[in-house]
């Protein structure tokens, strides 16, 4: 993944100023208090230019909180989540705990 090149993809609905300003480096990333599943999750999004951010990895529950805040706090109000091995009914429970709201499901090409 080349961060430099996705910085410049203006193709994609969704924008997280905090996430555009840090270096692809997992010290850095924590140190910025980033949610690693939620910036995983944005960069392989922009990459494959996708309307939406897609979760395509495993979603833990406890990742949960951390993702409703940087989505509410940017404007994001819809994502998909794609990933096979999520801890999803948990994950699904803890969204909707945060008042989010399943709006049914669909299927993914994957790249």
């Amino acid at each position: 993944m080349h961060i430099e090149n996705l910085k410049n993809q203006q193709k994609s609905s969704f924008y997280i100023a905090k996430f555009e300003n840090v270096v692809e480096d997992w010290k850095e990333i924590e140190k910025s208090s980033i949610n690693r599943t939620t910036y995983l999750a944005y960069y392989k999004s922009k990459a494959s230019e996708r309307e939406l951010i897609d979760f395509n990895d495993v979603i833990w529950a406890e990742d949960v909180e951390a993702i409703v805040t940087i989505f509410k706090e940017n404007g994001i109000k819809e994502f998909t989540i794609s990933c096979k091995f999520c801890d999803l009914i948990d994950s699904l429970a803890a969204f909707e705990k945060l008042g989010c709201n399943v709006n049914g499901t669909t299927e993914i090409l994957t790249s």
